[in-house]
Formats: C-alpha cells, structure tokens, sequence
C-alpha cells in the first residue's frame, strides 16, 4: 500500500511547496481538496484548462499521483440545488481527467428536510449513475465518501447496487465509519472492492467532543482497518486526512504528515512480518 496525504493539512501551502515535502517525507501521492485560499480546484490558477498539462507533468516529474481529488458536490440535494452541485462535479471529473487522477471524492450530503431515506438514496444513486456517464469516456471514477448521511457503509453499499455503472466507487473514511459504529471488518466487508481511496484520521473523545490527534494517539482503530483492506486485496493509498484547514488549531503539517509516514511504516512492516510468519 502507497501513502498520500490531502492538501486539506496544508491549507497555506502552495503547489511546490506541496511536491517537495511529499517527496522529501516519502510520499507517494497526493489528494487535492482545496489549494491554498481557493477550494474549488478549477479554478485555481495552477489547475485552469491553460495550466493542467504543466501541473500534471510536475507530479509525475516528481514521482507523485495525483490520487483524487475533493470536491465539495452534493448529490441528495433538492432539485432546484442540483444544478450547481452538478455543475462542479462535471468541472472536477473534466479536471481529474487532465491530471490523469483516477477518483473525484463526491459527497451524498445530509438528507434533505421533507425528504424521506428511500427518496434520498434513490436520488443519490440515480444522480452517481449520471455523473458517472459523464466521467466513464475518461476513465475517473466518481466516489461517494462515508460522510453526513452516508458515515454508514452498508448505507453507500446500498447505494451502489441501485447503480449500473462501474466506475463508481466509495472513499472510506475510516474514522467516520467507526464514529458511526461500524468495526474495520464489517465496514470493508460491506464495501469491498467498491473501496477506491481511503482516509485516515484519528482522534480522542474528550468531554462529549471529538478531538482529532496525531495518528497512533487516539482511539481510531486503524491498524484493524489496514489489516481488513489488506484481506481484500486493497493495494490503492492510505492517504492522511489532518482537517487543518477546517480546525486551525489543529498541529502544523510539518509535524503531523512526516509522523504519518514513520507509523504508518511501522505498522506495515510489523504486519508484513506477521504476516509470513
């Protein structure tokens, strides 16, 4: 399994800035969600339609994927919302294809007031088989995150029988999940093969709140979650989402990505070993 981490970490980092502390603490690739003072990433002066063939050359010059990219479009939205959301989830899968990224992370959003589950699920499924039309000539899949309505895996899953199309996929955001209930296990066994990027975090629970932490200090089981993936074969990123950008107070980048690394490092070569023995 690779490593990435997502530009959410960095929120004050700029694209070079981004690439030579990648390479330089080990990475292998890189999740966009957001870029500096700009969170829609087609319009971001690096990413226009003028500059994406200089910017994808940079990350492959550098030996860094592109991994996915995060775009803030919901799908259960009221119809007279749906435009926009739409809309931006066409401009990222056009921007994916120009980066030569495989996944644009898409969310189901909250359910809608007045709208009951089978109408939210049925609209969000009907609405990932559109997009995923629209992206299939270029070959990005578009991925729903366990996230707002959707933290329950078996909730996405049910989602994505109701769609016909293959590039779907669900970006699994481990810490979510196992908020929400779900052990590691249960949650990659209601995926499977429909995991196509993941998100690691950890975090405590103090006083009520959540509290996010350096990765290997909170109560987030990720090893259990490295290992289920493992089981199914899973050889995509294990990327480090820090919400920085959300949670100011949150420890720099500059701590917190490098440590990723070295546990992340560890764990694996301890379940390498355990593994042949």
């Amino acid at each position: 399994m690779k490593l990435a981490f997502s530009s959410l970490g960095c929120p004050k980092w700029s694209l070079d800035e981004i690439i030579k502390n990648a390479v330089a603490w080990g990475y292998q690739g890189v999740e966009l969600r957001g870029l500096q003072d700009e969170m829609f990433l087609p319009k971001h002066p690096e990413l226009t339609p003028e500059n994406r063939e200089a910017t994808r050359r940079r990350f492959h010059e550098a030996g860094l994927q592109i991994v996915a990219l995060g775009s803030s479009a919901r799908l259960g939205v009221h119809e007279n919302e749906w435009q926009k959301q739409l809309d931006e989830a066409k401009a990222y899968a056009e921007l994916a294809a120009a980066l030569h990224c495989p996944v644009v992370r898409i969310f189901g959003g909250n359910i809608p007031e007045g709208m009951d589950k089978d109408t939210y699920f049925n609209l969000v499924a009907e609405r990932l088989q559109m997009l995923a039309e629209f992206a299939k000539p270029s070959k990005v899949t578009m991925a729903l995150e366990t996230h707002d309505a959707l933290v329950r895996t078996a909730d996405v899953a049910a989602i994505l029988t109701k769609v016909s199309a293959e590039n779907v996929g669900c970006v699994w955001d481990v810490h979510h999940s196992v908020r929400a209930g779900e052990t590691p296990k249960q949650s990659v066994n209601h995926l499977g093969k429909k995991i196509v990027a993941t998100h690691l975090k950890d975090s405590v629970r103090k006083e009520g709140k959540i509290r996010y932490v350096p990765v290997g200090q909170g109560e987030i089981p990720l090893i259990d979650a490295i290992k289920a993936l493992r089981q199914i074969g899973y050889r995509g990123f294990l990327t480090f989402e820090w919400e920085k950008r959300w949670h100011p107070d949150l420890e720099e980048p500059e701590i917190v990505f490098p440590h990723f690394v070295t546990i992340m490092q560890v764990w694996l070569k301890g379940l390498d070993k355990n593994g042949k023995s």
